[in-house]
């Protein structure tokens, strides 16, 4: 009969069960086993039911038998009932079914109750303390599962493979490295360092901890030549998670040197580790391998990490092919392809698309909704932000970290930074993200005071700055002609912060110089940059040129923009009118010819607003729209109602463009 039913043959097994003479208690837990083996968890439950109906009362074996059905059907509540049973049947001093019975709390997130019978039972075992530790690592007690560990070595119990890795994953989460090492010597004083279960998760823990040098020793001093791939995995995994993505690659092409077996989790990690390169020409090369080994067709998360690689780099055609080959699509196919729209400045379309995936009847995931409030903030689509606020917590998600931080952001560019400023104050315990969202938001309003205050508030509650924190502040100053702050901001970053100023950072600093004239320092300022300066820094100083009419530094800066983005119309028009203005206007008409010859055309400006979920976008020199008539007719209403209150336009900084 158990071998039937370890072959999968039900029918067969099921013959051989209702033919036998006399049916005694072991011969249904039989058959109750099978059924969890084959993950027919309700056909479990349903031959402990019929075992009791004909009044054959379970034992040990059987109890723990159908409460590991109860985890499989995820029913808690028979659970209880089973759990009732085994007292009354006196079973509860049972140390392998009390072992049961608190994995079964355990699994199904009832960790309380799991801990009261693990707290209750005469006696423990190895199995019943791994038990109680993995319960206690699966719901996220991370120090308890630690502090067990030390407990389980103190009652004279020696922790197996099955403890070391709940423990490491327990100290990976808490991101504590002394209590990993701690570990780490247990493993190397019991001579399991180079068992691969443990070792794989040594690595993973000193990953997450950050630790990855650590990571490597291990990696090097005992898997180096192993050709399973685990270790390898875990090795790769971390580097991309701590975007080492260089390191991740190379390993990535060592492992396929030594011809160990690529996997899902190996392909994850590699995908991930390229998107944040942005090599879309790796993003091929590696699909192509994909391809071939076939995994891209028997797993949606390989295809969702493919797709997000590809979104990252910006080819949102590759994503949306994978999309619409995927077939078995889940949320994170959908939050995948929303994500990507809304990375690649496509809010509308992201939008739209989960417009979509809502008629098809999925809900979004937290990761969807802050990739929403993202669409909206740059739409300054209010109304519809609004509605999203209000689905999240519907789905209980507002008081995800991420997700308020996205709030923040989306009401502060939408107009409303009271309204921010309320979800702001309403988390518990905000982290570098929300202070930075807050701080931005009163920067893009242009309260230059509030946004310091944040800033220097966020430092007393210890709270320590980022890159991007500092790039707001560096707007904040820039924008308010604060130089001297900026300029401290900007020399702290290294000393006081421990943070590397990025081409972002140095692209601020000569808007900042050059908003207030000082052109020479700003020039001075890019020749000394440690790293090469991009078109952005460039950009930088070529509007501050056309803001103070300095041409010599203007036609350097737009000679380097040109040789690294030749298509830049910006350019063109920045500096024709920076020669017209300053009396060179053949100059300026010469240059507009040259950007007409070279094929450069100037996208034209617009604005748009949202009424009642409707777009309205205003182009210069519209022609088209369908209510210009009336938009013209006010606009020349405003003109003279202006022009009877004495305005005079100041077009010094209107681009003069020729489209």
């Amino acid at each position: 009969m158990y071998a039937y039913l370890k072959c999968s043959d039900f029918k067969s097994a099921k013959i051989v069960f209702d033919y036998l003479p006399r049916r005694n208690v072991f011969s249904w837990s039989v058959m109750i086993v099978g059924f969890n083996k084959q993950a027919l968890f309700h056909d479990g439950l349903s031959y402990f039911c019929k075992m009791m109906d004909h009044g054959i009362m379970p034992d040990g074996f059987a109890y723990s038998a159908v409460l590991q059905s109860c985890i499989g059907m995820d029913c808690v509540d028979f659970g209880d009932v089973v759990h009732t049973q085994i007292i009354v049947g006196g079973f509860g001093s049972n140390v392998v079914v009390s072992t049961a019975l608190l994995n079964m709390y355990a699994k199904l997130g009832k960790i309380e109750e799991a801990y009261r019978v693990f707290r209750s039972m005469a006696e423990h075992n190895d199995v019943s303390w791994n038990a109680m530790i993995s319960g206690f690592t699966a719901n996220g007690l991370h120090s308890e599962a630690f502090g067990h560990f030390e407990k389980m070595k103190d009652q004279g119990f020696v922790p197996n493979v099955f403890t070391l890795v709940s423990v490491l994953k327990a100290v990976g989460m808490l991101g504590d490295v002394d209590k990993g090492k701690q570990v780490h010597e247990y493993v190397s004083a019991n001579g399991m360092q180079d068992n691969i279960v443990v070792g794989t998760a040594l690595i993973d823990m000193y990953s997450k901890c950050g630790d990855l040098l650590e990571a490597r020793s291990v990696f090097d001093m005992n898997f180096a030549e192993c050709q399973v791939n685990g270790p390898w995995n875990a090795m790769i995994s971390g580097y991309s998670q701590c975007n080492c993505s260089q390191q991740a690659l190379q390993l990535y092409v060592q492992m396929r040197q030594n011809n160990i077996r690529c996997d899902i989790y190996t392909y994850c990690s590699v995908f991930d580790a390229i998107a944040n390169l942005r090599r879309l020409s790796l993003v091929k090369e590696v699909h192509g391998m994909v391809l071939k080994s076939g995994y891209d067709s028997v797993d949606p998360s390989v295809e969702n990490a493919i797709a997000d690689a590809y979104a990252k780099c910006g080819s949102l055609k590759e994503v949306q092919k994978i999309f619409n080959k995927t077939k078995s699509r889940d949320i994170v196919s959908w939050t995948t392809l929303v994500t990507g729209y809304a990375q690649c400045s496509k809010w509308e379309e992201s939008l739209i698309i989960f417009s979509q995936m809502r008629e098809e009847g999925f809900t979004p995931n937290n990761f969807t909704l802050a990739s929403l409030l993202t669409a909206c903030a740059n739409l300054c689509y209010l109304e519809y932000g609004r509605q999203i606020h209000g689905l999240l917590c519907k789905l209980g998600f507002e008081t995800v970290t991420h997700i308020e931080s996205a709030l923040i952001d989306m009401y502060a560019k939408g107009g409303c930074i009271v309204e921010a400023e309320k979800v702001f104050y309403r988390i518990l315990n905000p982290d570098v993200v929300s202070w930075t969202a807050i701080l931005a938001g009163y920067a893009y309003h242009g309260s230059v005071a509030q946004a310091l205050w944040y800033f220097k508030r966020m430092e007393l509650m210890r709270i320590k700055p980022n890159a991007v924190t500092l790039l707001c502040v560096l707007f904040t100053c820039s924008h308010a002609g604060l130089v001297k702050e900026g300029l401290q901001y900007f020399r702290s970053m290294e000393k006081d912060y421990g943070l590397v100023p990025k081409m972002e950072h140095y692209a601020c600093v000569v808007d900042l110089l050059g908003r207030v004239g000082r052109l020479n320092e700003a020039f001075e300022f890019i020749t000394k940059m440690p790293i090469e300066p991009d078109e952005m820094v460039w950009q930088s100083l070529l509007a501050a040129c056309r803001i103070h009419g300095n041409v010599e530094f203007g036609e350097i800066a737009a000679k380097k923009i040109l040789s690294f983005c030749p298509e830049y119309s910006s350019t063109y028009v920045l500096l024709s009118n920076t020669y017209m203005e300053t009396g060179s206007f053949q100059d300026g008409v010469n240059l507009r010819k040259v950007m007409k010859k070279q094929g450069v055309r100037k996208e034209p400006g617009y604005s748009w607003i949202s009424v009642e979920g409707r777009v309205h976008r205003f182009y210069s020199g519209d022609t088209n729209h369908p209510e210009k008539d009336d938009i013209y007719h006010k606009l020349e209403e405003l003109r003279r109602t202006m022009k009877s209150l004495g305005y005079i336009p100041d077009l010094k900084y209107a681009l003069q463009g020729e489209d």
